[in-house]
């Protein structure tokens, strides 16, 4: 087995995780009661094909992951993931 990349500290890692969840959905909630009308002069859905980039790239990798640690191959999986 390999050893921890990171040492765990599962108590602040909840605390964090947990407000920054909290704060993100509030955020996320409160933006959504706005509606700004802006002319900015460009194709905004090219924020959604980035979007679908991005998504895809990350698809590649987490299959890269998973057929790493199913042929047993655990230091690529932590080298995959990490970096």
């Amino acid at each position: 087995m390999l050893k921890p990349s990171i040492a765990k500290n599962d108590r602040l890692a909840n605390w964090l995780i947990g407000i920054f969840s909290l704060v993100v959905f509030i955020v996320v909630v409160v933006l959504g009661k706005f509606k700004l009308d802006v002319a900015l002069g460009f194709d905004v859905h090219i924020f959604a094909t980035i979007n679908a980039f991005v998504n895809a790239s990350i698809a590649l990798v987490l299959v890269a992951a998973l057929v790493a640690v199913k042929r047993k191959n655990y230091e690529l999986h932590k080298i995959i993931n990490i970096n």
